[in-house]
């Protein structure tokens, strides 16, 4: 397989583009992709981007290093979630080490008194919607505290399409709402915005990108989450993928144009009495679960 710009030996093959690239072209591919989320919604400025170790997060730091109108400060969240969390702190640290970035790291159970195996166990709920809930929470309340203008993740093509599907197959529609890759701050819920710069890039490329520039990264999977319909969904959209290479963006762009019809006041939207973060009950989520939990 021969680079389609160079003729050099290709690393990858993208088939909505319907071309080949060698590792130097691929790369220049991919963060023209991350560019079209960074300059179309003009994210700029103090991004604390989100690291758990795998390659996504990793490739999603490492890319945003080559753009200037943004400063770094990757953010790990400690679950307590036995040694998948210890080896994924670790390649965290390494890969910021390399980067020459710093590391700033919140422990679950050290600042809030339970780890998520614990809170699983006696909060009714699957366990990888309480870890999101979890760590949407912090990462957000975080980001407001210390001032940061984006909290940048690293869910991609194949994430939004599959999550967006599996809502969709539950009647769980509340989640049409901040679909696009970058979804603007709401200041008067201490609301930081959010940004994903892999947004129009798929599972595969995240891998090759990480592969190709040798970014640390950790490969084994959540014990947690094995099973997760999410992932059965991915699956089966990879191989519609491979049969219909433009399926998945065109998934992604009529999700963002269900969301523009939508009705999305945030009139059901208010503050914790508890924290003072967002929240359609009184009392947030976060809040419920970690005084079940024996927490804060």
């Amino acid at each position: 397989m021969q680079c389609s710009s160079c003729g050099r030996s290709a690393v990858i093959h993208v088939g909505w583009k319907g071309k080949n690239y060698c590792e130097h072209h691929f790369k220049r591919y991919f963060l023209g992709q991350v560019s079209k989320v960074l300059y179309k919604y003009d994210v700029g400025g103090k991004v604390m981007v989100a690291l758990s170790g795998g390659k996504d997060s990793s490739t999603c730091l490492e890319a945003l290093t080559h753009f200037d109108e943004v400063e770094l400060h990757p953010l790990y969240i400690d679950l307590g979630i036995g040694e998948y969390s210890e080896e994924s702190l670790d390649t965290s640290e390494s890969l910021c080490d390399a980067l020459g970035l710093d590391l700033e790291v919140i422990d679950l159970e050290d600042e809030y008194g339970a780890a998520v195996p614990e809170i699983s166990e006696r909060e009714s709920g699957k366990v990888c919607g309480i870890c999101g809930m979890i760590k949407r929470y912090l990462m957000n309340r975080h980001a407001y505290e210390n001032g940061y203008d984006y909290v940048a993740t690293g869910h991609n093509l194949s994430d939004e399409v599959s999550s967006n599907f599996n809502n969709l197959a539950n009647v769980y529609l509340t989640p049409f709402r901040g679909l696009k890759p970058v979804l603007e701050e709401k200041e008067e819920y201490r609301l930081v915005a959010r940004a994903k710069p892999l947004y129009f890039l798929k599972d595969k490329e995240c891998k090759v990108y990480a592969e190709t520039n040798d970014l640390i990264h950790y490969g084994a999977e959540c014990p947690l989450s094995r099973g997760s319909p999410t992932n059965e969904l991915k699956e089966w959209l990879h191989k519609l993928s491979d049969a219909k290479p433009k399926v998945l963006r065109n998934f992604a762009k009529s999700f963002m144009r269900i969301e523009e019809r939508m009705d999305t006041n945030h009139d059901d939207m208010g503050r914790c009495e508890n924290c003072g973060y967002a929240t359609a009950t009184k009392v947030c989520r976060f809040c419920r679960v970690l005084d079940m939990a024996g927490g804060g």
